[in-house]
């Protein structure tokens, strides 16, 4: 079940005893007790991205400490791991190559690196020599494990006031790159209006402009780079002829429908463009990012409702097979049904059986320190 932003908001208030709703404290416990068994509530990138725009260090935390607790810092596979595969899919049902069908990628992982790089990246034991096996210290499993979960919070929380200004002299913390890019972005979302203004065109022809100019602008690196791996021509695959453009225009529609993420990010920027009133902001481009990843890969998902009713409007839910719930109140009855299938699902249930036996997830220094073997407490 994938969250929205302002649902982990909610519920962090809840778990601090200032609830927004009367109900939330019940639905705060009906998500507790899906997560311990074993239904997992994924972030993703842009979590980590809205979280860090909490001013507030000890909010920010709070938010933390509350996604911490329930998702166990599971995430979803970075994006352009997950693109890679259904890029790939979409070209060998519409070129037939590759030849084969592509295996699907792990989308479920642990930590933030997961979620930027999409591969694990947990803390390990070191000496002056190299790796250590926590195997051969007495209680070291249990510690590094916890240090891990620790270690991730933290990242999730973002540093403190105080600790900004070493992080900048020392580490090149820059955190006004990402409003840099994120002014670029809107400024590339907003411009387009200006566009639509001269050049007015019907739904149907906006979305396919849309399909292009999101193929062009988010994904030409990765295609170019696959079509060069498996030569594709594309001018021959679409059957290009300039006296029969409808036939090619026609292929590289269905071409880019098959990609799950694009077709959703188009879906619902067709549904903002045709309505000029409305400027745009980060707020929308940062749901399209979350939903577009999020929907193809989660069996439930619980957005705004602004963004629930975009995602009706092309059945993108259905088509998905995907649960949209749009009320917090509702969300505790898609559980029982999830809980049921972790229940039954084999494998690790937690995202932490990598580190050993799981007692719950650890989100204290000082229970970190209690638990540390005596020869960490001496390094």
């Amino acid at each position: 079940m994938y969250l929205d932003q302002w649902v982990w908001i909610r519920l962090a208030r809840a778990a601090k005893g200032d609830p927004r709703e009367d109900s939330d404290p019940q639905v705060l416990a009906a998500v507790q007790d899906a997560a311990e068994n074993g239904v997992a509530f994924p972030l993703s990138t842009t979590h980590y991205i809205e979280t860090s725009k909490i001013t507030n260090p000890q909010k920010r935390l709070d938010v933390a400490r509350t996604m911490a607790s329930i998702s166990h810092c599971r995430t979803l596979r970075a994006r352009r791991v997950l693109l890679r595969h259904q890029m790939l899919h979409a070209m060998h049902l519409a070129f037939g190559r590759p030849a084969f069908r592509p295996q699907a990628p792990d989308v479920l992982g642990t930590g933030f690196r997961w979620a930027f790089e999409g591969e694990p990246g947990p803390l390990r034991l070191h000496d002056p020599a190299g790796p250590v096996d926590p195997a051969t210290i007495d209680g070291m499993p249990d510690f590094l494990r916890k240090a891990n979960q620790v270690a991730e919070l933290m990242i999730l929380a973002g540093p403190g006031d105080q600790e900004v200004g070493i992080l900048r002299q020392q580490y090149g913390y820059r955190p006004e790159a990402t409003i840099e890019v994120q002014a670029s972005r809107l400024e590339w979302e907003s411009s387009y209006v200006e566009v639509l203004a001269e050049h007015p065109a019907s739904r149907a022809e906006l979305r396919v402009r849309l399909q292009a100019r999101e193929l062009l602008h988010e994904h030409l690196a990765l295609y170019t780079e696959l079509a060069s791996e498996y030569r594709i021509n594309l001018s021959r695959e679409i059957r290009y002829d300039p006296d029969r453009p409808n036939v090619s225009r026609r292929a590289m529609v269905s071409f880019a429908d098959t990609i799950p993420t694009l077709r959703i990010a188009v879906d619902l920027k067709t549904e903002l463009f045709r309505n000029a009133t409305k400027p745009w902001t980060m707020n929308p481009i940062y749901d399209i990012d979350a939903l577009s990843m999020a929907i193809p890969y989660c069996h439930v998902v619980v957005p705004d409702r602004e963004m629930a009713d975009l995602l009706s409007r092309s059945d993108t839910g259905p088509r998905h097979g995907t649960k949209i719930i749009t009320t917090l109140a509702d969300l505790p009855s898609a559980l029982p049904e999830l809980v049921e299938q972790a229940r039954n699902a084999p494998g690790d249930r937690t995202g932490w059986d990598w580190a050993g036996q799981w007692d719950g997830y650890c989100l204290d220094w000082n229970e970190l320190r209690k638990s540390a073997p005596s020869k960490a407490s001496a390094a």
